[in-house]
């Protein structure tokens, strides 16, 4: 299975590096294209927009550092929801407001998407480590996710 990971600061180059060792095939973006290089020369893909990035993946996580960078790439040209639809999954992981989650997730499930919002608590070393504590809520679609 392809993931789609959008964002990548500290926690989501962590997250999506695990990803790769793990054997999972990750398409990753990033404002800053260069923060992609590393995840590359791991055996990541690059989507040019994050529409590109739901267009190639049936799941995409989006760890992004605040509600206005989460609401830009769901509702800006080129974003999530020029692509999301039935069969697609967007889990969010941001640091994001309860107001800014829920806009989000009318705007994924409007669309035919599922969604799951799933903020972590941690940093950095268990990020690493993949020691995240995950607080999770959403669609029942991802219960059934076959890994």
């Amino acid at each position: 299975m392809e993931v789609g990971f959008l964002g990548l600061g500290i926690m989501g180059k962590a997250m999506s590096m695990n990803l790769l060792r793990h054997g999972f095939k990750v398409t990753v973006w990033n404002r800053t294209l260069s923060k992609c290089d590393e995840l590359v020369e791991h055996g990541a893909s690059i989507g040019e927009t994050p529409a590109a990035v739901i267009k190639k993946c049936k799941y995409t996580i989006a760890m992004l550092s605040d509600p206005s960078a989460a609401l830009s790439v769901v509702f800006d040209k080129d974003g999530v929801l020029e692509q999301i639809g039935n069969g697609k999954g967007y889990v969010d992981m941001s640091t994001v407001d309860a107001d800014t989650s829920s806009k989000i997730s009318e705007a994924i499930k409007s669309k035919g998407g599922s969604f799951l919002e799933a903020p972590v608590s941690g940093s950095k070393k268990p990020a690493e480590d993949g020691q995240l504590v995950i607080l999770a809520a959403g669609d029942k679609v991802f219960l059934t996710l076959k890994l």
